[in-house]
């Protein structure tokens, strides 16, 4: 009975470990200020001090992505003149809050993360559908709900974006256009966490695919009508199927025949999707980053292609000048996860954090292809949204530099102190 309720009080912290990750990372009334971030990092230390259960540590792999950082971060200073301590605190505060939620988590990270994106997208489909259905709902809770639950330390009626329409278990932004954003602060984020957890839901938790996770996960998937969501779902459907395609060459043309011909007509019967892409088309060829992913990221690998090794750094006076402030929100804007990770610690750094990524999903999957295949996603997800400087994802990355130490692991190793009747506790 007694081991029945610490399990459950260890579970609960982990719930609200991962809540707190995962809010901070992609919640508009949490991850907008950096005072929230310290306020639920302290809770972390709470919860990680109360906790009893597997021992954790850094191994080398953190190690190694701390001291490339550390020294990029000095060249930067070196070569721009300039030290901006606010900047790296905040970013040393995030890896910090990631860690820690790791030491936590342990190996339960994955698994408590898919059933996390679960509840939540149960909860986005409570509201999505009414609000669908029902033409004043959202309107309502937008005008009566909403503005009691504004994001404190920010002003929520600047910039590009802000939480008026945050009710923090669902956020309505976009609600208009039918568009689904669950917890997060837009239908693209809300995409881009459902297509992870329904990766690791198929190849790490291997539940079949109709499952009722994985149901609930493509039904949320086309609420987000989110172009890079959708073909996000379509990589992850040709991975799952590698095995059937390989076995039937023939069948296999025809369906990937079948499915070319069903995206153009999809492309011209769906006037969202259409729309979409000849948006982000036209805006291709303008000059302003704010407006398009690629623009986001053609403006990113200029930066690169001026600093390709070092990269501009996350410090505004660093990548626009001293005149920064003066710069259009436009202009400084970045909405390419990719082109900023380049953009901002150069080349090598992105060739080392694509190996970590790596190396996470290979520690959880203990498959390489299946590894390639989610580092992969990860990208194709980060194409349309700044995803890699946030803590939930600094924790996604590293979950390969955190070892857990348990009890069974540990050994007992004989030294000349055995005559002094001590043993030396060790574990690999």
């Amino acid at each position: 009975m007694e081991n029945n309720l610490l399990n459950k009080d260890q579970r609960r912290i982990d719930w609200i470990t991962m809540f707190l990750l995962v809010a901070n990372s992609a919640n508009p009334f949490f991850f907008q200020s950096i005072e929230m971030l310290f306020l639920s990092f302290l809770f972390l230390i709470l919860l990680w001090y109360v906790k009893k259960g597997e021992a954790t540590r850094l191994n080398k792999y953190f190690w190694i992505y701390m001291g490339a950082l550390l020294t990029l971060q000095l060249a930067q200073s070196l070569v721009y003149h300039l030290f901006p301590i606010k900047t790296f605190l905040g970013e040393y505060l995030r890896i910090a809050f990631a860690m820690l939620a790791l030491k936590i988590l342990g190996d339960t990270f994955f698994d408590r993360f898919v059933k996390f994106v679960y509840v939540f997208a149960v909860i986005s489909l409570c509201f999505y559908i009414p609000c669908v259905l029902i033409k004043g709902l959202a309107p309502f809770l937008i005008n009566n709900v909403a503005k009691y639950t504004l994001a404190p330390f920010v002003n929520n009626f600047e910039g590009l974006y802000n939480s008026r329409e945050n009710l923090i278990i669902f956020n309505l932004s976009q609600i208009q256009t039918y568009r689904n954003s669950g917890f997060y602060w837009e239908p693209g984020s809300h995409g881009g966490f459902l297509i992870l957890a329904l990766f690791i839901n198929l190849f790490y938790r291997k539940e079949d695919w109709k499952s009722r996770y994985n149901k609930i996960f493509f039904i949320t998937i086309l609420t987000t009508l989110s172009t890079t969501t959708y073909l996000a779902l379509f990589l992850v459907l040709l991975v799952y199927l590698k095995d059937f395609f390989v076995r039937r060459p023939a069948l296999s043309l025809f369906f990937f025949l079948s499915i070319i011909g069903g995206a153009l007509l999809l492309y011209n019967k769906l006037s969202f999707l259409q729309n979409k892409i000849d948006k982000q088309i036209a805006y291709s060829h303008k000059g302003d980053p704010g407006e398009s992913r690629f623009n986001s990221f053609l403006a990113d690998m200029k930066t690169l292609n001026e600093h390709p090794y070092i990269g501009s750094g996350r410090n505004s006076e660093m990548k626009f000048g001293k005149t920064f402030y003066n710069v259009d929100p436009h202009a400084k804007h970045r909405n390419n996860g990719v082109g900023v990770l380049l953009g901002t610690y150069g080349f090598f750094f992105f060739c080392l954090f694509l190996y970590l990524s790596w190396l996470s999903y290979y520690k959880a999957l203990q498959d390489r292809p299946n590894a390639v295949a989610g580092v992969a996603v990860l990208l194709l997800i980060a194409f349309s949204e700044d995803y890699f400087f946030k803590p939930f994802f600094i924790a996604w990355i590293l979950y390969c530099g955190v070892t857990v130490v348990s009890a069974e692991s540990r050994t007992i190793i004989r030294s000349k102190k055995m005559k002094l009747g001590k043993n030396i506790l060790s574990h690999e």
